[in-house]
This record gives structure tokens, C-alpha cells and sequence, in this order.
């Protein structure tokens, strides 16, 4: 099965500007609709389209859905900076009881704990409870407790949690922003489909009305930057 392409814009008018330049649009259509008519517009047509750009409108973007996303991170990074306090108080009592050469403390295998990224950094702090509670009795004297070991645990598997809980926003908005991008393809088709047709039943009859349906495919969506009107075969 092939891969989906990724989606791009078929506009460059931003999406704040495609939702007022589509809602002012339909505004004009209302106001001829009578004329309009003649070319199979309705108002119940409008009232869908106008529908359109509102659900675009309340759709999540991309800004949002980045803040969700570093949201995400800085929770799961806190939780990380916890569980290598948790291990540290551990590996501190085997250092004191073992020596930092001997085998029993090597068997921890913690390494650099500031170095492991978030998949190994979770093996290590679940190997350290494993070992903790073969040594138990050993590190008994010096304050571990089974209890200790238990909040590691669960420090874990929280961190588990936030770790999948930050990958799932990532996916999440790639796929959200190709939702997104497909949306407002859909409005602009739509928009210079009218916008067409509007053009035609005003172009021997009213300039003026004819120049309210022009759409000028600007960032901002007019014609401040001095670029001429989108045109199209049917103009």
C-alpha cells in the first residue's frame, strides 16, 4: 500500500485570514442572493459552507497543539529528574556498603544517569529495584527500606506513562495538522468555486459587486502586499 503524501497547503492566505476572507465572502453572497440564485446558490448552501469555516475555525492549530506537545515534554522530563534523585539516594547506600568497584555495585549498572535517554533511563531505575530487593537485607542498615524501592516503582512507571503520554502529541499533531491542512484545501476549493460563479453574474452587470468576490491568495488575504487578484480559467 502506498504511502500518503504529505499534505500542503493549495493557498497561501493564512488560516485566520481564509475564515474571515470566506466569511466575508458568503456575506456578499447573502446580500446578491436573489441574482446568485440564477447560478444555484441558496442559503442553505451558504449556511453549510459558512458551517465549514467555523468547524475550521474551532479546529485545534498548530500553536496549540505545540504547547500540548511541550507541555507534555516538561512533565515527563520533571518525572525523569525525580526518578534519577530516587536512584541516586539508592546508589549512594550500595556505594557506601560495596565500594564503587566492586561487583555487587556494579551490578547495578547505573552508569551516568544524566546521560541515558528516557527508554534506558527507565530500565536502569527498574534493574535498580530488581537488585535493590536481592540486596535488601545488605542496605537494610544504611536506610533502604521496601518502601523506598516501591516509590522507585512507582516513579517508573509514572515516568512510562508521561514518556508514551509525550509520543502520542507528537503523533497527534502531525496528524491533527494534516487534518488541518486538508480542511482549509477544502474551504479555498470551495471559496474561489463561488467565488467564480459570483464573478460571472456580475461581470457586465456591476463592478463593484464583481470586485467584492476578487480573492487575492496573499498571506493576509488582500491586496496590501500589491499582488493581483487570484484569477483563475474562468475569471
Amino acid at each position: 500500500m502506498p504511502v500518503k503524501k504529505e499534505q500542503l497547503r493549495d493557498y497561501k492566505i493564512d488560516d485566520a485570514n481564509l475564515i474571515i476572507t470566506t466569511k466575508s465572502k458568503i456575506g456578499f453572497m447573502r446580500r446578491d442572493i436573489a441574482k446568485l440564485g440564477e447560478f444555484g446558490f441558496t442559503n442553505q448552501k451558504l449556511t453549510t459552507f459558512e458551517a465549514q469555516a467555523t468547524a475550521f475555525e474551532n479546529f485545534p492549530t498548530d500553536k496549540e497543539l505545540l504547547g500540548m506537545q511541550v507541555q507534555a515534554t516538561e512533565l515527563k522530563d520533571a518525572k525523569a529528574a525525580e526518578v534519577i534523585d530516587a536512584i541516586e539516594q539508592i546508589m549512594g547506600r550500595a556505594k557506601t556498603k560495596y565500594g564503587l568497584n566492586s561487583g555487587r555495585y556494579r551490578t547495578f549498572a547505573t552508569g551516568d544517569l544524566h546521560t541515558w535517554d528516557n527508554a534506558n533511563l527507565l530500565i536502569v531505575g527498574r534493574r535498580v529495584v530488581r537488585i535493590g530487593n536481592i540486596y535488601l537485607s545488605d542496605l537494610a542498615p544504611l536506610g533502604l527500606t521496601a518502601a523506598i524501592l516501591s516509590n522507585l516503582t512507582t516513579l517508573c512507571n509514572n515516568f512510562e506513562d508521561l514518556i508514551l503520554s509525550k509520543d502520542i502529541k507528537v503523533g497527534e499533531r502531525d496528524v491533527t495538522q494534516e487534518d488541518r491542512v486538508e480542511m482549509g484545501n477544502a474551504i479555498f476549493a470551495q471559496l474561489k468555486d463561488y467565488c467564480r460563479l459570483a464573478k460571472t453574474a456580475w461581470r457586465t452587470i456591476d463592478a463593484a459587486k464583481y470586485n467584492d468576490y476578487l480573492i487575492y491568495d496573499t498571506p493576509s488575504g488582500t491586496a496590501a502586499e500589491g499582488e493581483p487578484p487570484l484569477e483563475d480559467p474562468e475569471g
